[in-house]
């Protein structure tokens, strides 16, 4: 590879061959250089870290065990932008692991704040919208296979 970046020896097809062959090395490599083992927990980590501040910033909230007498509303949770991308690149490029991680985000927020799973799901939907680079219909269909089944009595 080395001899086709000699001056000399450049031209467009060569760029454009070794650019090829570089970007092919990584998106090959990519659970090397960014395991899934080690990405998923740091997203697991980060979205309750968001909903946490959002939770401390309402201050209006059942403790865990505990029923509000009004139905609560959730609307002021929210993900950071960086939160949000990192989450979409995750979904985008490790979708057959993601939805254990989001399942373990939407446990954690029902254990300790008493977080309905669709209200969980709604807040990542909206951030993804805003700064995630998931097509609509690909967020659809992705979180249609997220969303928790209805009780049937």
């Amino acid at each position: 590879m080395r001899k086709r970046w000699i001056l000399r020896q450049r031209n467009e097809t060569s760029v454009h061959e070794v650019s090829d062959a570089l970007a092919w090395n990584v998106a090959v490599s990519l659970d090397r250089i960014l395991p899934t083992e080690i990405l998923g927990p740091a997203v697991e980590g980060a979205v309750p870290n968001n909903f946490a501040e959002a939770v401390e910033l309402d201050g209006d909230v059942a403790e865990p065990g505990e029923e509000k007498e009004e139905e609560k509303d959730w609307w002021h949770l929210y993900l950071t932008p960086p939160v949000a991308k990192m989450l979409d690149w995750y979904i985008r490029h490790h979708p057959s692991s993601a939805p254990w991680y989001i399942g373990e985000v939407m446990r954690e927020a029902r254990t300790r704040w008493n977080v309905p799973p669709k209200e969980t799901l709604r807040t990542l939907w909206q951030a993804l919208a805003l700064d995630g680079e998931l097509t609509d219909e690909q967020r659809a269909t992705y979180f249609a296979l997220l969303s928790p089944r209805e009780d049937i009595d």
